[in-house]
C-alpha cells in the first residue's frame, strides 16, 4: 500500500499542470543617439569594466511589487549580465562622442591618463502600480591613475515607464531609460574631463 501510495506521488511531481512557458531572452539595448563631445581631448580615457551589487549581478531580470522588495521575473532574462552590457554600451558611447583621442577597455594594453569606474547600484521594474516605471542607478567616478586622484564622482538615476505591465514592457523601458542614463553619463565625462 506505501509503495503505492509513494509512486502516486512521485508520478503527481512528474505531470505538469500546463503548458510551460518557454524561457525568453532579452538584449539591452541603447536606443538613444550618440552624444557629441564640445571638443576633442588628445588624452586616452580608460573604462573598467562595470561591477554590480550583488543582487543585479545575474541575468535575471529584477521587479518590484512593494517597496524595499525585489524578485526576478521567471523565463525572462538578459542575454548578457546587464553590467557588462551597460559598460559596453557605455564605453561605445563614450567613444563615438570623440571626446578622447583614444577611449580603450581598461583590459586594453594602452595607458590612460583619466579611468571611468562604474557601478550598478540598481537595474529594475517598479511594479507597484500598472504599468509600472523601471529604474537604473548608475554610479560613475572618473579618476586620475598617475595623479592617484578623483576627478569627479557623480551618482545617476533614470527612469522611464515601463510599455506594458510585464517583463516584455519593462525591457522596453529599460532601453529607454539606459538611453537617458547613458546622455547623462556621457555628457557629465565630457564636463569633468579635464581639456
Amino acid at each position: 500500500m506505501r509503495l503505492w501510495v509513494f509512486i502516486l506521488i512521485l508520478l503527481a511531481g512528474c505531470v505538469s499542470s500546463g503548458p510551460r512557458q518557454p524561457q525568453r531572452f532579452y538584449v539591452l539595448e541603447d536606443v538613444g543617439k550618440s552624444y557629441e563631445a564640445k571638443s576633442a581631448r588628445a588624452s586616452i580615457l580608460l573604462v573598467a569594466p562595470t561591477t554590480a551589487a550583488g543582487f543585479y549581478d545575474t541575468q535575471d531580470i529584477a521587479y518590484s511589487r512593494a517597496a524595499g522588495t525585489r524578485a526576478y521575473y521567471h523565463y525572462h532574462s538578459w542575454t548578457e549580465l546587464p553590467a557588462r552590457r551597460i559598460g559596453e554600451l557605455l564605453a561605445a558611447r563614450l567613444e563615438k562622442s570623440g571626446g578622447f583621442r583614444t577611449v580603450a577597455s581598461l583590459m586594453s594594453p594602452v595607458r590612460g591618463e583619466l579611468l571611468l569606474s562604474t557601478h550598478l547600484a540598481d537595474l529594475y521594474h517598479d511594479a507597484a502600480s500598472q504599468p509600472g516605471v523601471v529604474r537604473i542607478t548608475l554610479t560613475a567616478e572618473l579618476t586620475d591613475p598617475l595623479k592617484r586622484v578623483i576627478v569627479a564622482r557623480n551618482t545617476f538615476n533614470a527612469s522611464a515607464p515601463a510599455a506594458s505591465f510585464d517583463a516584455p514592457g519593462a525591457v522596453q523601458g529599460f532601453n529607454q531609460a539606459l538611453a537617458t542614463l547613458l546622455d547623462e553619463v556621457s555628457a557629465w565625462v565630457d564636463a569633468e574631463a579635464p581639456r
